[in-house]
């Protein structure tokens, strides 16, 4: 994808939407199908847990879990998004055409009402991009 593809889509606004939809998200990235960043919000680094080399690492195996999702998607349907819950983090995963959207958030009790939060800013972007 071209730099001047990626910006049509306003990355830069949707990451900031999502960054202010709750105080426990620490990270929104936009992933091409490589791994990459396109673009990011950061409210805690998540250089305090990584080194710059696991980040990519970690960026790279979030991209390859969606790809490797969609093996099952004639059978058992698309994946809308995808939710890992650790003891510190969870991470909330949706697909946005060729990119991969990455949300991090600190632990929380109402993780699908987030997810749903999240959701209806992707949707609703979409809906104006695509306009």
């Amino acid at each position: 994808m071209s730099m001047i593809y990626d910006s049509y889509f306003g990355f830069d606004n949707l990451c900031n939407e999502i960054i202010n939809i709750d105080n426990s998200i620490n990270l929104v990235a936009v992933l091409n199908n490589k791994g990459r960043v396109i673009e990011t919000k950061v409210r805690e680094a998540i250089d305090t847990y990584y080194n710059p080399l696991k980040k990519e690492m970690f960026f790279m195996q979030c991209v390859l879990q969606t790809s490797m999702n969609k093996d099952h998607d004639d059978e058992l349907g698309k994946i809308t998004s995808y939710i890992l819950e650790r003891e510190k983090f969870t991470m909330f995963s949706f697909e946005f055409l060729s990119y991969v959207i990455l949300v991090v958030s600190r632990s929380k009790n109402n993780t699908i009402q987030l997810k749903e939060v999240i959701i209806e800013k992707i949707n609703k972007h979409k809906k104006i991009e695509i306009v």
